[in-house]
């Protein structure tokens, strides 16, 4: 929740790109022992890179929708990911019960809300939302992809996964520099006098912050949790995400809604938690009763169990394969 306000506040100071790669960089130089340790494992090679794409296209346009877009407005619109997570999973099979669609309603017209209040809408709440949807997908193939991997393979998998985030970084550096005319950062421009200033005044405070805690740490801690923690547990956690962006946004950028946002920040708040809460249909059966007459868990309940979304399954299709 405190990297929304960090980045927000780090954009005035430097070049998003800049910061970004500088700040991923960072994160991915512990994994890079894992990586070459683990290259020959394809499948988790595979599964690392794929989760990399998708966690680097939410990271590039979260850091761009920042530029223009208020920091708090952008952390409840990132509340949207939890919403997200059960739709897609609809889309590939599975069922979707009404609250789910009402959450969904609520949160939308909470965003409205929040759009009216404080400063006029942007370009940046549209690339915060795509944000929000990358996150999402990122979320549920993290679920995915993580219980078909063997525990002792999580640090591989993550240390891919930082990587590509890292790379995709570089890229976007290079590439901007090179089709958008900025004086101020261009290779012709660069020399040891100008490399020594910027990086006396770089924030590198913020970026091992971002780039250890807020990235890495969170990204492991995400991955190892996914397996354990209950749908309610996290929707909680993730539930409560943008109520302390939008508290380190108050504190530390001075950002002030009127009544209209406020009443919006609390719809997709309680919208969020409808979706993850209330959203997943009546449990039709939970222990199934073998012959001997003990009782197990059937693969449907602790698959249902097992999932981030408040959605059930639906055990007709492979939505994991699907998304592949």
């Amino acid at each position: 929740a405190s990297d929304i306000p960090v980045l927000k506040e780090v954009e005035a100071l430097t070049e998003p790109a800049v910061f970004n790669m500088v700040r991923f960089v960072i994160a991915a130089i512990p994994f890079i022992p894992f990586v070459i340790r683990a290259f020959g494992d394809r499948r988790t090679r595979n599964g690392g890179l794929e989760l990399g794409v998708w966690v680097s296209l939410a990271y590039l346009a979260q850091a761009i929708g920042l530029i223009t877009s208020e920091a708090g407005r952008a952390s409840f619109i990132a509340a949207f990911t939890v919403i997200v997570v059960p739709l897609i999973d609809g889309i590939f099979g599975a069922s979707i019960p009404m609250l789910t669609w009402f959450g969904a309603i609520v949160s939308v017209i909470g965003v409205g809300l929040l759009e009216c209040g404080g400063s006029p809408p942007c370009v940046g709440d549209v690339l915060n939302f795509l944000s929000a949807v990358f996150f999402g997908i990122h979320m549920l193939r993290t679920e995915q992809i993580s219980r078909s991997t063997d525990k002792k393979k999580f640090m591989a998998l993550l240390s891919f996964e930082v990587l590509v985030v890292a790379l995709t970084s570089i890229i976007w550096f290079l590439l901007k520099d090179a089709f958008v005319e900025v004086h101020d950062s261009s290779f012709e421009s660069w020399t040891f006098g100008t490399l020594w200033d910027s990086a006396a005044s770089f924030p590198w405070i913020p970026a091992l912050y971002t780039g250890v805690f807020s990235t890495g740490l969170c990204m492991w801690a995400e991955m190892v949790a996914m397996a354990h923690v209950s749908a309610t547990e996290t929707a909680i956690v993730y539930g409560l995400e943008p109520v302390w962006g939008a508290t380190f946004a108050w504190f530390l950028l001075g950002e002030r809604w009127d009544n209209a946002a406020w009443i919006g920040a609390a719809l997709v708040l309680c919208g969020s938690l409808t979706v993850q809460l209330f959203g997943s249909a009546p449990e039709k059966s939970q222990k199934v009763e073998s012959r001997s007459g003990n009782t197990f868990e059937s693969p449907l309940k602790r698959q249902e169990r097992l999932s981030l979304s408040a959605i059930p399954v639906d055990s007709r299709k492979n939505i994991g394969s699907q998304l592949e």
